[in-house]
């Protein structure tokens, strides 16, 4: 006789419960209203301890860095900005209920090309087509819970790179008139 499956697997109303819980999560952080003067703030906040782990944080800027990537050599890198710290500062201040799912979101988008799309390779091991494919099929997906996944990461993504000083030549965005400094 087989045994039955674990409780974390069964079917259950808790599991349906926790699932629900989760996709209202994501919705709810696709829904974040991009305010940069808010994450910056978050982000020269006082130390706190990170958000995201090392792996979580590798993974999230793979993803921040197609969901930006506008091909102009002008353009600054991720790397040199603190897009990333903004995120993970803003993850940190915003409601544990909101950002549970976050790490657990990261590692289905690093394994998802084996589990969705068939591709034999990680997600931050593929190059950069093979990203933006991976994504899209999260934007695309026919799961509901995917493309609230995909929208979270985006919100978080533009928040955090949008709310940085350097990549605002590129939009045009010459910066908020209440915090200018005048030279004279």
């Amino acid at each position: 006789m087989a045994s039955p499956p674990p409780p974390d697997f069964a079917t259950s109303r808790r599991g349906f419960l926790r699932l629900a819980g989760s996709a209202t999560a994501l919705a709810a952080l696709a829904r974040i209203p991009a305010v940069p003067a808010a994450a910056r703030a978050a982000a020269r906040g006082a130390e706190r301890q990170r958000f995201f782990d090392p792996e979580a944080t590798r993974v999230l800027t793979a993803i921040v860095e197609r969901m930006v990537d506008d091909g102009d050599p002008a353009t600054p890198a991720l790397a040199d900005t603190r897009a990333i710290a903004t995120v993970d500062a803003l993850c940190g201040a915003l409601d544990p209920a909101l950002t549970e799912p976050l790490p657990l979101l990261l590692r289905l988008v690093e394994w998802g090309p084996p589990l969705f799309d068939l591709r034999f390779s990680r997600f931050t091991r593929l190059d950069p087509e093979g990203r933006d494919a991976a994504l899209r099929g999260w934007m695309t997906s026919r799961f509901e819970v995917r493309r609230m996944g995909f929208g979270a990461l985006r919100n978080l993504s533009m928040l955090g790179w949008y709310s940085q000083e350097e990549s605002w030549p590129a939009i045009g965005y010459a910066g908020p008139l209440l915090d200018r400094q005048d030279p004279a």
